[in-house]
């Protein structure tokens, strides 16, 4: 018989990620910070959560039969998720990123066996060319093909409310509100409705990046502004897919991409989370969201979302040439991310590496 703390299969070691205090990012606030660390998921991210329930629930649902074909529409970590649950059950996976998301990404799901189609960013959603038009194309041309859907799905919030919201419950019953960053809208909606049924004061604060129409549609109830190209990736939307529950939310906050990279090199160099470039989002957006309170924050327990790890940005976050050329580096500007890692070498936040 099993020892009886021996996972059975790598989807029933998802879950229970561990929540660390953060220190020195945050220092100036008089709010307490706290992140989640999701890329501690067996296949590194918060998308491990859903993979494997948007599998099972087609199971049950006879949508996806034996043999079958996994398709889906990824900014990559979906895919992940779903290519180790098919990797388990036996599926085959065809995935369509679109061209701005990293190379890490891409072979890491080319590495599963998947199949991967890569299509233009920037295009509208309704557009044949996007990731969402070509992803369905490609379902319905796929004999016994499954197309995962996890925008317009609602068991991937429902996996949330399931089981991510119980576990931060249990984890910290003391939490006064989660931040994260919406693609899907599944991880903040479905942690948040349970959260809030179970703590009413509970506060979500959705972080998005500029370029996306969350921002606007939230507070305006319709787009203002265009859509613009934004390196961060897996957050922030161009539509407002089923899973988003907007009413729910206590407040969105734009951050920048400049905002964004630079957290995610301060996570590193001053906390020790090889976290990726929404993390970081996720993170500015709680200390803007922290300081627009002023005096009420202090004492609040602010749990945040570090949805994957900075391994799967080495050729962008962690690449200075990369980072220089999109105008993310400037050593000569105050502030901005300088991380050399040669020995004895200074970086903006004075730590001596």
């Amino acid at each position: 018989m099993p020892h009886s703390k021996v996972h059975p299969h790598a989807l029933s070691a998802i879950g229970n990620t561990p929540i660390v205090r953060l220190n020195r990012v945050a220092q100036e606030s008089s709010a307490n910070f706290f992140g989640k660390l999701e890329f501690m998921n067996p296949g590194g991210s918060v998308k491990d959560r859903i993979g494997g329930y948007l599998i099972e629930d087609a199971e049950k649902r006879g949508a996806l039969k034996p043999g079958g074909v996994v398709v889906e529409a990824t900014s990559g970590n979906t895919g992940v998720g779903l290519a180790m649950a098919a990797a388990i059950k036996g599926y085959r996976c065809i995935f369509v990123l679109p061209d701005k998301m990293s190379a890490e990404k891409i072979n890491f799901l080319r590495a599963f066996g998947a199949e991967v189609v890569i299509t233009p960013s920037g295009v509208e959603p309704e557009d044949p060319n996007s990731h969402y038009s070509v992803a369905r194309a490609i379902a319905a041309k796929t004999p016994n093909s499954f197309l995962a859907d996890q925008y317009d799905n609602l068991a991937n919030r429902r996996a949330h409310y399931e089981r991510t919201g119980p576990e931060i419950y249990s984890q910290m019953p003391e939490i006064d509100a989660l931040v994260a960053g919406m693609g899907t809208g599944g991880t903040i909606t479905g942690t948040g409705q349970y959260l809030k049924e179970k703590k009413p004061s509970v506060k979500l604060i959705c972080a998005d990046p500029v370029g996306s129409i969350i921002h606007d549609v939230y507070t305006h109830g319709k787009q203002i502004s265009p859509t613009s190209p934004y390196k961060v990736e897996g957050i922030g939307e161009d539509f407002i897919p089923k899973n988003f529950n907007l009413p729910l939310l206590d407040a969105v906050v734009s951050v920048n991409d400049l905002e964004s990279l630079t957290m995610a090199r301060r996570l590193l160099l001053e906390e020790g989370l090889f976290a990726g470039t929404s993390a970081g989002t996720a993170v500015v957006a709680a200390k803007k969201w922290a300081d627009s309170l002023s005096e009420k924050a202090a004492g609040l327990n602010i749990l945040i979302i570090l949805p994957d790890s900075g391994d799967r940005y080495m050729s962008k976050l962690w690449n200075d040439e990369w980072m220089m050329e999109n105008g993310m580096l400037d050593p000569g500007k105050p502030g901005m991310p300088k991380a050399t890692l040669s020995h004895g070498a200074k970086t903006p936040y004075g730590l001596k590496l």
